[in-house]
C-alpha cells in the first residue's frame, strides 16, 4: 500500500510539480481533486477492512488499524525517499491529507504520530495475546480523543484559516467553480505549523497511553 501510494504521488508530482514540490500548491482541476479525495477515502476503507479481518473485538480492530496506518505512513515516506529522494529533511513540508480540507505540516509531524500509534497498538495487542480483554476507560478515551482533535486542528489550521478569511465555507456547493478560491489557493503559502497545538495534543495522547499502561500493569 505504501509503495502504491508513493507511486501515485510520483505521477502527480511529475504532472504538477516537474521542478520539485513546493508551496503554493498548483491549481488542480476540480474533477481530479475529487478523484484524489476518493482515493484517500478508499485508502482509509482498505485499512479499516484489513484491520477488521484480523480483529476479534472493537479494541483489537482499533489496535490493528493504528498499526496498519502507522506502518503504511512510515513506509510511504520511505518509498518517496527511494523513488524521488524526497524529503530532504524531516522538516520538509508536505500535503498530508485532503479530507475534509487540506492538511499540511512538516514530515516530522505525522511520523511522530506513528510512534504513538504503534505504541498504543502494541500495548493493546500484547495484552490481548495474553488473554486479557482490554477496554479503554472514560479518562483514557477522553485523553486520546482530545489529543487527536488537537493534532487534527494543527494539521488543518492553515487552510481552514484561508477558507474562513475568504468566506468560502458559506458556499460549499460552488467551491469547485469558485475563481476567487482558486486564485487564493494558487498564491497561498502556509505561514507556519502550529507546533504548540500539535505538541499539546501529542502530550495528551501520551498521557492517555501511559495511564492505560499503568492500569493494565496494576491489573496484572
Amino acid at each position: 500500500m505504501a509503495l502504491l501510494e508513493a507511486v501515485v504521488v510520483v505521477y502527480l508530482r511529475a504532472l504538477y510539480y516537474p521542478d520539485g514540490f513546493s508551496f503554493p500548491l498548483e491549481t488542480m482541476d476540480w474533477s481530479i481533486y475529487r478523484i484524489e479525495i476518493l482515493r484517500e477515502a478508499g485508502t482509509l476503507l482498505m485499512l479499516a477492512c484489513v484491520s477488521a479481518l484480523a480483529a476479534e473485538s472493537f479494541t483489537t480492530w482499533l489496535a490493528y488499524f493504528l498499526f496498519n496506518f502507522a506502518v503504511w505512513d512510515i513506509f510511504y515516506y520511505v518509498w518517496l525517499k527511494v523513488l524521488l529522494n524526497w524529503p530532504a529533511s524531516f522538516m520538509e513540508w508536505d500535503v498530508l491529507f485532503l479530507i475534509p480540507i487540506t492538511w499540511d505540516g512538516p514530515v516530522l509531524s505525522p511520523l511522530l504520530c506513528t510512534i504513538a500509534m504503534l505504541t498504543l497498538a502494541a500495548i493493546l495487542l500484547i495484552n490481548h495475546q495474553h488473554g486479557k480483554q482490554v477496554k479503554l476507560n472514560g479518562k483514557e478515551w477522553a485523553l486520546l480523543a482530545g489529543g487527536a482533535l488537537l493534532i487534527f486542528t494543527s494539521f488543518i489550521w492553515n487552510y481552514t484559516g484561508l477558507m474562513l478569511r475568504g468566506g468560502y465555507f458559506m458556499d460549499l456547493s460552488n467551491l469547485g467553480s469558485s475563481a476567487d478560491l482558486l486564485q487564493a489557493s494558487a498564491t497561498f503559502i502556509p505561514p507556519s505549523f502550529q507546533w504548540p497545538i500539535f505538541l499539546a495534543g501529542y502530550g495528551l495522547i501520551w498521557i492517555g497511553i501511559w495511564m492505560l499502561a499503568v492500569r493494565l500493569r496494576k491489573q496484572a
